[in-house]
């Protein structure tokens, strides 16, 4: 049987924030085999125990890490035609939590985690099995991709880099609507608030930036703004 098309973009990197919808459209053929949910906005669905998966059908959710002393960090958005909650079935941990909220209402089928073991199942559907090892491969990637930020740059380059990717989405304007907070970029890119501050006025110093708020950014030097957000964080040597 022959792999279903993809449309061409089915996830992609918003801020330091992977976007995926879409991935495992396929699944739609089979939610008659699970149990139809619509969770109102802002439902937190907590720390689920791996007895069942979710297929996304109908709006998103925000994927956080919740450290020990509650920072969260959100590190993907869900949107329409993706599964979830797979990887709590394949990979348990009792140290590791993380949250799902809603963003919007959502429509999901639920179904058990027993389909994932059935031998039946995965011979009459090889080719949504072969679609969730692929989304499995794509999670995975954006996992290393936000492991390798928060590793390899500091706080100034994450945020640079966060910076400079708003801004060249939005048409490389000298200003433009970030749509976005400070305490908002703390959260996203795990940085503590203060040092967020820090760097922001660091930048208004040195003329690479104007006003940054929720609804304007003003980005004055960006052949700067974007060689900070490539820089790497190099460790001293001893």
């Amino acid at each position: 049987m022959a792999m279903p098309h993809y449309e061409s973009e089915t996830y992609k990197q918003d801020l330091a924030v992977f976007r995926i919808r879409k991935l495992n459209a396929p699944w739609r053929e089979i939610t008659h085999l699970g149990e139809r949910k619509v969770l109102p906005r802002h439902h937190e669905l907590g720390n689920p125990e791996g007895e069942t998966f979710f297929f996304l059908n109908r709006g998103s959710l925000r994927l956080s890490c919740i450290a020990e002393d509650g920072q969260e960090r959100v590190v993907m958005i869900m949107e329409e035609g993706v599964i979830f909650g797979e990887i709590t079935f394949m990979h348990k941990s009792s140290v590791h939590f993380h949250s799902l909220r809603t963003l919007s209402e959502c429509e999901v089928f639920i179904f058990p985690n027993t389909l994932l073991d059935d031998v039946g199942f995965c011979l009459q559907y090889p080719h949504l099995i072969l679609n969730l090892v692929r989304s499995l491969g794509v999670k995975a990637g954006a996992f290393f991709s936000q492991i390798y930020d928060s590793n390899l740059l500091d706080a100034r380059g994450q945020i640079c880099r966060m910076l400079s990717h708003i801004w060249r989405e939005q048409g490389k304007a000298e200003a433009v609507n970030p749509d976005l907070s400070q305490i908002d970029m703390a959260n996203i890119l795990g940085i503590h608030r203060s040092s967020v501050c820090r760097v922001i006025r660091e930048l208004r110093d040195e003329g690479v930036i104007g006003r940054f708020s929720k609804t304007r950014l003003e980005v004055l030097d960006p052949e700067t703004l974007m060689e900070h957000g490539e820089m790497l964080c190099i460790l001293p040597s001893e």
